[in-house]
């Protein structure tokens, strides 16, 4: 039985293509079987560092109990606070008024807060200083009471005559 070129052709092309869809089939099957294990892997590793983390917790607490039998209770605690860096300078406050605020900035920001040193200032009052009170944005070229009653600018015609 002889078949013709085109024929052989389609079944060639059928058979590449059931060959594809085998291997994409195979492909998706691997991704899905890496997927499971790399969820095993990952949920094993959380459990890992949750062991970890309460192991740590409990050295600390086991130290921390140590350390009150011992009989430190803490009292030198000046000597520990006073640390030393690479300048030799402790912690020193800046001597700027308005640390936040970057020097040449006249915006206002937070230095136009007001209040005193002990009173905590509310959220919308903090906006306020920020920002300023809002106001009335629109509705600034509405008619007012003087300019309805100024007619200066309107021109007098009522002198002239009228062509009848």
């Amino acid at each position: 039985m002889v078949k013709t070129d085109t024929h052989m052709e389609k079944v060639k092309g059928r058979l590449l293509t059931e060959k594809r869809k085998i291997e994409e089939a195979e492909e998706r099957r691997k991704a899905r079987e890496a997927k499971k294990l790399a969820k095993e892997i990952q949920a094993q590793k959380l459990k890992e560092r949750a062991k970890q983390k309460k192991e740590e917790i409990e050295s600390v607490k086991k130290w921390r109990k140590q350390r009150q039998q011992s009989g430190f209770a803490g009292g030198d605690k000046d000597a520990e606070m006073n640390f030393n860096f690479e300048d030799g300078k402790v912690f020193e406050r800046s001597n700027k008024k308005r640390p936040w605020v970057a020097p040449g900035d006249w915006s206002g920001g937070k230095g136009r807060q007001g209040g005193g040193k002990g009173k905590k200032q509310n959220k919308r009052g903090f906006r306020n200083s920020k920002f300023g009170f809002g106001g009335r944005k629109g509705l600034t070229k509405q008619n007012s009471a003087e300019t309805t009653n100024e007619f200066r600018s309107f021109k007098n015609t009522s002198n002239k005559k009228r062509k009848k």
